[in-house]
């Protein structure tokens, strides 16, 4: 099974392309792509959400066989107010919601609670469970990994 696994940000989007014969985790884009920075020339939200959308078909395009994707989606607190940054990231995240349910694709959602980590341990877990990229290794890249895996897994 080839799970894509997708965090995304205001300023990027990271993506983990995980497969899994049923017992061993492969990261398949280790060495390669990982990372979508949205040009700087573009700032209105329609305009990074239609971008998003145009590589998602990409990476699709070529990466054949994707079965699931995973998005680790932001952790909400009480705290946290709601402003341009968060609402940047909700349209982003819809346009993977989009691009998937057009393409009759399963997708969901999660959160370090569904995913038995936490951002501290994200980066071990990823790692342990299924490896890491050789350049840009992050906590947004540890994200896409671990939902990744816990889509192939589950």
């Amino acid at each position: 099974m080839k799970v894509l696994g997708i965090r995304v940000e205001p300023k990027k989007t990271r993506y983990a392309l995980v497969e899994s014969d049923g017992a061993n985790f492969t990261l398949l884009n280790a060495d390669s792509e990982s990372r979508l920075l949205y040009p700087a020339d573009l700032v209105e939200p329609n305009e990074l959400v239609y971008w998003l959308y145009r590589e998602l078909e990409r990476i699709f395009h070529e990466n054949v066989g994707i079965e699931r994707v995973r998005v680790k989606s932001n952790e909400y607190s009480t705290r946290k107010l709601d402003n341009s940054t968060s609402r940047l990231t909700n349209y982003l995240e819809g346009t993977v919601l989009l691009y998937c349910q057009m393409h009759q694709l399963p997708v969901s959602q999660k959160q370090y609670t569904s995913l038995q980590t936490r951002r501290a341990n994200v980066k071990a877990d990823a790692e342990n469970h299924v490896g890491r990229t050789t350049g840009y290794w992050t906590i947004s890249m540890a994200d896409a990994v671990i939902v990744a895996w816990d889509g192939a897994q589950n």
